[in-house]
């Protein structure tokens, strides 16, 4: 899926961290017998009263609510994996996909996202085809919506623009996105630099998204949030946006001092109203001609990041160029939960570099080792690096991804051997002391 008619941008391997981490879903456990209501041959020995009867009809709803979330449960896992071992016909669908989609939209529509993350977290262990297909359908239809007005379907999607912003004692929330002149500017720069189409109705949220206000967003709030932004864009009369309203938590603490140099990672949440048939976002079916089609998308966006930058400095500082000491590095634009994967990933990998860069200052970085390992860890997917001269430890780092593990370590090793380290080897895990389990040579690409 993830048909790449909206922005796409290349799939990082996410890293993260664990202020991404959904939450987890509790397993529908069957209810003890206490929860179960009174005997039905007990003898009677008070007279019922309305009270009594709510609290017994209450108590086998919550019985009945619990077998069927898990059901629910069950009959998702055994959809999901059914799909997945089906081939692809030429139009690249599986048998049984469309109706495992329908699900997974109805229990978004129901906020049902204990049910989804359960399945989930099921499949990441037993089934990992499985996993990535449910994963795929999950954030797609939460990303991207179809819905109806009047007599013409049309497609709203969540949109992200991660970027890292480096500053002097950090940014402000309060002076983020304060002059209104420089934001309607910033939302309009949008279509006039062809990142969406002139047809297509886009708004920018008034509010600059922390990391952990992304990462609190479950599945079924992007999906809610997607109809509310459909409704404000289609009616007149919708006064307020209830899901995305709940979405702008606002910012924690900071920790930066006034005198010190901040590296921070933010979001533009953006929504983007299209018709289904709009040729701007249609892809070309020749591959060759798919392939400069997305070059093309890329190719504006970063005319837009170089054009647009001393906007943006103005909508965070108040002040643009050389006086706003702002130095910005933009991703790409994707939908919701891709852009949120390449924003995290990329902040982490810069943590992580950093940790070793500091760990390779008072040592030759040529005669350096560097360990890596990917581990699990309540059911999360870890990398760990260890930097080493002999048998002294220089640095260790970890960080938590989604994605191809292989992918993810390649790339992580190309990342160290920027920093002069030459010497690579791989383990099954990396202890806090530095002891390797099962060292052994590292890999070829």
């Amino acid at each position: 899926m993830n048909k790449p008619n909206r922005p796409q941008g290349k799939p990082q391997a996410n890293a993260n961290q664990k202020p991404g981490q959904k939450p987890a879903a509790k397993s529908a456990a069957k209810p003890s017998p206490k929860s179960q209501g009174p005997a039905r041959d007990k003898p009677k020995t008070h007279v019922a009263t309305d009270a009594s009867r709510r609290r017994q009809h209450n108590a086998h709803a919550a019985t009945q609510v619990m077998d069927e979330g898990e059901e629910e449960i069950l009959q998702l896992l055994a959809l999901s994996a059914a799909v997945a071992t089906g081939a692809p016909d030429a139009a690249g669908r599986r048998v049984g996909q469309d109706e495992l989609e329908r699900m997974v939209r109805n229990f978004l529509r129901q906020r049902e996202d204990e049910i989804l993350h359960e399945a989930l977290e099921q499949l990441r262990d037993d089934d990992r085809r499985a996993h990535a297909l449910l994963l795929e359908i999950v954030e797609e239809a939460a990303d991207v919506v179809v819905l109806r007005r009047g007599e013409k379907e049309m497609e709203i999607n969540a949109f992200l623009i991660p970027f890292l912003a480096r500053t002097t004692g950090g940014l402000r929330e309060a002076q983020a996105l304060a002059d209104g002149e420089a934001f309607d500017a910033l939302r309009s720069s949008m279509q006039e630099a062809g990142l969406e189409s002139a047809k297509a109705r886009v708004v920018l949220v008034h509010h600059l998204y922390h990391p952990d206000e992304i990462d609190a967003l479950t599945y079924g709030d992007v999906e809610a949030m997607n109809r509310d932004a459909f409704a404000s864009l289609t009616d007149k009369k919708v006064m307020s946006v209830p899901a995305i309203e709940r979405s702008m938590r606002g910012w924690p603490q900071s920790a930066f001092a006034a005198e010190d140099e901040a590296l921070e990672l933010r979001f533009l949440l953006g929504f983007a109203l299209k018709e289904l048939n709009d040729p701007f976002y249609a892809i070309p079916k020749d591959e060759a001609q798919a392939d400069a089609y997305f070059a093309r998308r890329g190719a504006a966006f970063r005319a837009w990041t170089e054009r647009y930058t001393p906007l943006m400095q103005q909508c965070l500082t108040g002040k643009s160029g050389d006086e706003a000491q702002c130095e910005l590095h933009f991703m790409y634009q994707d939908l919701f939960h891709g852009g949120k994967r390449t924003g995290n990933a990329e902040y982490r990998t810069l943590q992580m570099m950093s940790e070793l860069e500091q760990g390779l200052a008072q040592a030759d970085a040529a005669a350096a080792t560097a360990v890596f390992a990917v581990t699990d860890e309540d059911g999360e997917s870890v990398l760990q690096v260890l930097l080493r001269l002999d048998a002294r430890v220089l640095a260790q780092s970890a960080l938590v991804f989604d994605g191809d593990p292989q992918e993810r370590l390649f790339d992580a090793a190309d990342a160290v051997a920027s920093l002069g380290v030459t010497q690579f080897r791989l383990a099954d895990a990396i202890a806090e002391d530095g002891a390797a389990t099962r060292e052994r040579d590292f890999p070829q690409a």
